[in-house]
């Protein structure tokens, strides 16, 4: 999206080249989160803080990134590093209720919710699918092993770091075991929803309450505003917007808030 001729960039060239490259792309994130949240109900003006510097090298900085293997990494980046709560790095997840993973980019191929036009919407809509959806695992002992649910080439994703905050899949990745999420449901015919017969004779186990990423799994029912049917984005709405401040302004010194103007 930062190609020479992408949008994004020719924007930032033609009109906001008097911020810095780091400032206006949280700008536009904050602008997405906002055109796509319903009733654009999640206004993030009052999260932003501008001052960043831009460098031109960072090495080592995609490495900061959690990558798709386990809650470790959760731990790592959000808990450890960024100093972020269970509940921030939950609400931050939840920003995979947009847009789709790419098999030639990622590896890891589909939406996390149910259709494409479901993923252009910013809702509680992936903390909805990690309960509701029977999901098993898709390229188990591989690189790009992920989750899936649904019939035939799925075109749904889970990753085991989304997985991860609701089920202890932990030793059963590692030990290249399948598990299902929930093996009580069916297709009008009789079939298992998990599909994987060796998966659907396991269902994938939740943290006992002494487990500490219990606080993960109880707050994705935070998320959900009440139930799983309900229209109450408000929950996630409220703690994206303190997740969201905090990591874009953890490690800043100098940062200015916006200017109210008349």
């Amino acid at each position: 999206i930062w190609c020479r001729k992408c949008d994004l960039r020719l924007l930032y060239e033609e009109k906001y080249s008097f911020i810095s490259r780091a400032d206006f792309w949280i700008a536009s994130a904050n602008a997405v989160v906002r055109q796509t949240s319903i009733d654009n109900a999640l206004d993030l003006k009052e999260t932003f803080f501008w001052g960043r510097k831009d460098r031109d090298l960072c090495q080592g900085s995609g490495e900061r990134l959690p990558q798709a293997k386990s809650c470790n990494e959760i731990e790592d980046v959000f808990l450890r590093n960024m100093g972020l709560e269970w509940k921030d790095a939950v609400a931050l997840m939840g920003g995979h209720t947009l847009g789709r993973g790419d098999r030639d980019f990622s590896g890891h191929h589909g939406t996390w919710v149910d259709t494409d036009e479901d993923a252009q919407i910013f809702d509680k809509g992936y903390y909805e699918a990690l309960f509701v959806n029977s999901w098993r695992p898709r390229n188990m002992g591989e690189k790009n092993q992920d989750w899936t649910t649904g019939k035939g080439e799925s075109t749904r994703v889970m990753l085991n770091t989304d997985m991860c905050l609701v089920f202890d899949i932990e030793e059963h990745v590692e030990r290249k075991i399948p598990c299902c999420s929930r093996t009580n449901i069916h297709y009008p015919n009789g079939q298992n929803q998990c599909i994987d017969q060796e998966a659907a004779r396991s269902r994938c186990p939740m943290y006992s309450r002494s487990d500490s990423r219990r606080t993960a799994t109880e707050a994705v029912q935070d998320m959900l505003g009440g139930s799983i049917s309900s229209k109450n984005n408000a929950p996630f709405y409220i703690a994206f917007a303190k997740a969201w401040r905090k990591a874009t302004t953890v490690g800043q010194d100098n940062l200015s808030p916006l200017v109210k103007r008349c």
